[in-house]
């Protein structure tokens, strides 16, 4: 089993490939709109992510709470739909009529749900469609590769500036943040969870797959996911284990092509759960079906964050 100072090193030596940060900028947090509901509330906002780069997001917020509540950042999925973002959030998610963000402040919680670089409110201005938001993506990862940089650390700090802005919410409790994603965003719970120590549990449904097999497959790998020299130091198992010892839920479902390579990444990461002595906080699911985040999936997935977000 790997010891725990194995881990610190590999924690440094992800970091080291991932490439600078951005450079830092005041907040500067603003509200642009609100819309009230008989149960919660639903804030647009905005904030700044590094100089003259502004991060767009919803913050939903429960009404019938007199204490600073649990707070879930919701990543959303990419759909090769560079339009949606954040929106995606917000739809039904199947027949019931329900979004994740009403679900889920509907159980109490506060929702931030921002648009990751590239989609939403963060797509080009000039964007006229999908093959121009397609070159957009791959420019804002071929431009930080030139400065020795990666898109990968620029849209973890993203999440970073998130946290910050939720922490500055007197609604919230800080000490209760947790993370829940579904394809990218499923994949981005894994790493961002890896890197930010203030996120406190986080669920990553589908999606979730090693390089090696991307590579050994052919696979197409998602821009934001490209990091020179990562192989030489680590596979995405190794950066679940950065998680360790907060809970973490890895989820898939049986026609998903990359669900033997979820269980796998969920079996070599244990280890490192268990030499901390909290296997149980290291979670495995399947499920028959496909894409959709089914209401049953969605279900086991707030129960699980209830579990450790919602300490009475």
């Amino acid at each position: 089993m790997q010891s725990l100072q194995y881990i610190e090193t590999l924690r440094e030596s992800v970091t080291s490939v991932l490439g600078a940060p951005p450079d830092p900028a005041p907040l500067r947090p603003q509200t642009l709109d609100c819309v009230e509901m008989p149960d919660y509330r639903c804030e647009h906002v905005t904030y700044q992510l590094s100089p003259n780069d502004w991060g767009f997001a919803y913050l939903l917020l429960p009404t019938d709470v007199s204490a600073p509540a649990p707070a879930v950042y919701c990543h959303h999925r990419h759909r090769n739909d560079f339009r949606l973002g954040k929106e995606d959030i917000l739809t039904p998610s199947d027949d019931s009529g329900a979004s994740l963000a009403v679900e889920l402040v509907r159980r109490g919680y506060a929702v931030f749900a921002p648009d990751a670089l590239g989609f939403g409110e963060r797509r080009h201005p000039d964007s006229d469609g999908h093959a121009f938001d397609q070159a957009y993506n791959f420019y804002q990862l071929a431009t930080r590769l030139l400065r020795g940089e990666t898109l990968l650390r620029k849209v973890i700090c993203d999440v970073s500036r998130g946290i910050d802005y939720l922490e500055m919410r007197p609604e919230i409790d800080k000490r209760y943040i947790g993370f829940i994603g579904h394809g990218y965003g499923g994949k981005m719970a894994i790493w961002s969870m890896a890197l930010e120590p203030r996120i406190r549990a986080g669920v990553g449904h589908r999606g979730a797959t090693t390089y090696r097999e991307n590579v050994r497959r052919s696979d197409w790998i998602q821009t934001e996911f490209v990091v020179p020299r990562l192989l030489q130091v680590a596979d995405l198992h190794h950066i679940l284990s950065l998680v360790a010892p907060r809970p973490f839920l890895l989820s898939t479902t049986d026609d998903d092509p990359q669900s033997a390579d979820a269980q796998t990444i969920y079996r070599q990461a244990l280890p490192t759960y268990e030499r901390h002595g909290v296997p149980q906080r290291l979670s495995f699911y399947s499920y028959p079906g496909g894409d959709v985040f089914e209401r049953d999936m969605r279900h086991n997935a707030y129960t699980w964050l209830d579990s450790w977000l919602k300490p009475f």
